[in-house]
């Protein structure tokens, strides 16, 4: 490459990109046989760079895991990697909004981790999600008047829009086994019988943002007055997964989970934008394959704590597509994002308890089990109401606790949240004793968790009902 113009050709400045802490570079010493390691035909411009273009990375980061975001750079030397970017001293990483990520140590690929979301009252996956964005500036050492300080974007935020996913009750996706997709060629499969290639009917959105590009596309609006014609869009991933929920649109318009964007319009509004199922309301409109808008006239959100199967779509060049029958987005960006590997399985369901206030009761065994774990498991409680109720927990990884708590290596019955139990795969065996107070409120309900590496991918509901 040649130098751009205008750059300041300071080998004091080279100095401090590629080494430590020098404010003063008019006083650092180096040649560029140093800066570039002896190497032969050493260049300036090889160290070089002319724009700071874009931190790319995926739009959706799921709960408690971890993916990486990059800067990416256009016309940059062949030594730029290797002595410049590679330096955690040349790169400021943030972010904003609602999120709560940490950042490791990075240079020009950071490493951004999501916490855990807390989910409260039964809630569906998704309604707690976070919204913001991943931020990086291209400083070198931190300074204004770097040697790169000529490229475009050189000491300027530059942004990745992201949302950290809520997984509660298993990997958020998109369409329900069974749901039929309509093909270029005018045929319909069902979306699970898609393969890698097939072309599928969507609409042209213009000016729709392109979600690799690292913008964020949620904030897309689009008249109307516009002209929505059908075309296609390529097949690039098919997933499979189970998701606890899924809404029912139009008495069986579309079957989709609730964390799922789709082109909707409010009544009374010019313009389309894209919403999830949860901020829908009844009289206002989504879009179909010809474009055409179409009443929302019914809602249902069906739960099963045993799951549904159900299928996530990738395609390319858009982003969106027809699903059943109207106009859905990818859950995704630029490639598929890293998904919790920790599966629960053989939950008991949901269940009650019930009798008089000052009752003593003990369920009968129950048992979840667990493969893909690591570490060890925390087990918790999140209680609603029902003061007059004190829930605790007997377990065993051996055989049911029994009624005393203690029967097969159990652990007795202990209070909530219990932690650092040794249990990564097989099946625990585990038993609930309700004590309840003679005066009081006995009414409500308990949330039990069973979180293993980080990952919450089961959930029991009691329901308390003690009068």
């Amino acid at each position: 490459m040649s130098t751009t113009a205008g750059q300041n050709l300071s080998l004091g400045k080279l100095k401090r990109a590629i080494s430590s802490s020098i404010v003063s570079y008019t006083n650092a010493d180096t040649s560029l046989g140093n800066a570039s390691g002896n190497a032969a035909n050493t260049k300036m411009s090889d160290f070089s760079v002319d724009s700071v273009d874009s931190v790319t990375g995926f739009t959706y980061l799921w709960e408690q895991t971890s993916e990486d975001y990059q800067v990416n750079f256009t016309n940059s030397g062949s030594l730029f990697n290797s002595k410049i970017a590679n330096r955690t001293q040349n790169f400021s990483w943030s972010f904003d909004g609602n999120l709560d990520v940490t950042i490791g140590s990075a240079d020009y690929v950071a490493s951004v981790t999501a916490g855990s979301i807390t989910n409260t009252n039964g809630a569906i996956a998704g309604t707690y999600n976070q919204s913001g964005s991943i931020k990086v500036k291209f400083t070198e050492d931190g300074q204004s008047d770097g040697f790169n300080d000529h490229a475009t974007n050189y000491n300027t935020n530059l942004s990745k829009a992201i949302e950290v996913v809520d997984t509660y009750g298993g990997v958020p996706v998109c369409l329900l086994f069974g749901s039929p997709v309509s093909k270029s060629d005018g045929t319909v499969v069902n979306v699970e019988d898609l393969n890698i290639g097939d072309e599928i009917l969507t609409v042209k959105l213009p000016n729709a943002t392109d979600e690799d590009e690292g913008t964020d596309w949620k904030n897309d609006t689009f008249n109307q007055t516009g002209s929505f014609t059908q075309h296609s869009a390529s097949v690039m991933r098919v997933l499979y997964e189970f998701s606890q929920h899924y809404y029912d649109i139009n008495s069986g318009s579309e079957y989709i989970t609730g964390e799922h964007h789709m082109l909707y319009r409010q009544a009374g509004s010019e313009n389309w934008t894209w919403k999830t199922a949860p901020n829908f309301e009844i009289g206002d409109y989504l879009m179909d394959k010809q474009g055409n808008e179409v009443v929302i006239s019914s809602l249902v959100i069906n739960q099963d704590s045993d799951g549904y199967e159900v299928v996530q779509l990738y395609v390319e060049p858009d982003d969106y597509y027809v699903g059943s029958t109207f106009v859905v987005h990818n859950k995704g960006s630029n490639s598929e994002p890293t998904y919790p590997t920790t599966q629960w399985s053989n939950a008991p369901g949901d269940f009650t308890m019930a009798g008089s206030l000052g009752d003593t009761q003990i369920t009968i065994a129950k048992t979840i089990e667990l493969t893909n774990g690591s570490g060890t498991t925390t087990i918790s409680n999140a209680q609603t109401s029902a003061t007059a109720v004190t829930l605790t927990i007997a377990y065993s990884t051996t055989g049911d606790p029994g009624e005393s708590g203690t029967d097969n290596g159990g652990s007795g019955f202990v209070s909530f949240d219990v932690s650092g139990i040794s249990f990564t795969t097989g099946t625990l065996y585990w038993r609930i004793k309700a004590v309840v107070a003679g005066t009081g409120d006995g009414t409500g309900s308990s949330t039990i968790s069973f979180t293993n590496n980080g990952v919450t991918n089961s959930d029991v509901d009691i329901t308390l009902n003690f009068t």
